[in-house]
């Protein structure tokens, strides 16, 4: 009776030993589970690649990335897909450069109304400089945000007194800067809200309209001068030209086109005045009538 008492002892301590360790392997798996479980996991809007600042916003530079909820907790803000419509950043521009699979805040994107976009879209060692343009000087308008334009000047060299031996030059045209990008048109900073304001004037151009250009400090000097001097009308350039398509355009004058419309001044020699007569001398020493 006792040996059996010993063996059904033995077996229960058996029993009971096989049953703690069972529990006391699962435990910490449960642990884990439970504590994964707590773990948040939030959609965060990232870059999918290297962006530049001044880039418009398109759904096809950014992506969706899945991250835990420590790994934002550190940041001052983020936007997280389920809160966040991203209809809202349609109209913007970065503000800034970033880099592959950065996290991006709502703070990173500006609205073209809210000011200080023109400075991001500047490329580095750039300037900003507008100028006055009509109906014709524009291209009939077709001028936008994003193209690349030549700048030329048209202006008299009888309006600017210069003379060249007895001769006066009249109307000449001369290109100020090549391959200059257009940042606005108006207060029109991308190309649906120019396209929108297009539809509005029925495609006329508003007075007083003017035409924002990306220029180096030589060109905006060159542009802010030639602006005093005449005309300024931008020809539109094809998407296909490279960046590097700048060549020596010569100057083109009237006389280039019609050479026989000189005008030529008179061969004035000594002009005498005299209290009750006034007499030219030319310069064979004749008197002219």
């Amino acid at each position: 009776m006792k040996a059996k008492r010993l063996v059904y002892l033995s077996v229960f301590i058996s029993l009971a030993g096989f049953i703690w360790l069972f529990l006391s392997l699962s435990e910490p798996k449960q642990i884990v589970a439970e504590q994964q479980a707590e773990i948040k996991k939030l959609e965060v809007l990232v870059t999918s690649g290297p962006v530049k600042a001044g880039r418009h916003y398109s759904a096809s530079l950014f992506e969706w990335k899945t991250v835990d909820e420590s790994e934002v907790s550190n940041r001052l803000d983020y936007i997280d897909k389920a809160i966040f419509d991203t209809v809202l950043l349609t109209n913007t521009v970065l503000a800034g450069d970033y880099t592959a699979g950065q996290i991006l805040s709502a703070s990173d994107f500006l609205n073209p109304e809210s000011g200080g976009v023109l400075s991001v879209m500047l490329r580095s060692g750039y300037r900003a400089v507008s100028v006055p343009v009509d109906q014709v000087t524009a291209n009939s308008g077709l001028v936008g945000p994003g193209d690349y334009v030549d700048v030329l000047l048209l202006a008299s060299k009888e309006q600017e007194l210069r003379t060249r031996g007895n001769e006066t030059q009249s109307l000449y045209v001369k290109t100020i800067a090549q391959n200059v990008r257009v940042l606005a048109f108006n207060d029109a900073v991308q190309a649906d809200r120019y396209i929108e304001a297009q539809k509005k004037y029925k495609g006329f151009i508003p007075d007083n309209s003017a035409v924002t250009l990306e220029v180096s400090p030589v060109q905006a000097n060159k542009v802010i001068l030639a602006n005093q001097l005449g005309t300024l009308s931008m020809v539109l350039r094809s998407q296909n030209n490279p960046g590097t398509d700048v060549v020596d355009i010569k100057q083109i004058n009237i006389d280039d086109i019609f050479p026989d419309i000189k005008q030529v001044q008179p061969d004035l020699g000594l002009v005498e005045f005299r209290a009750k007569d006034k007499r030219i001398m030319n310069n064979a020493g004749t008197q002219d009538d």
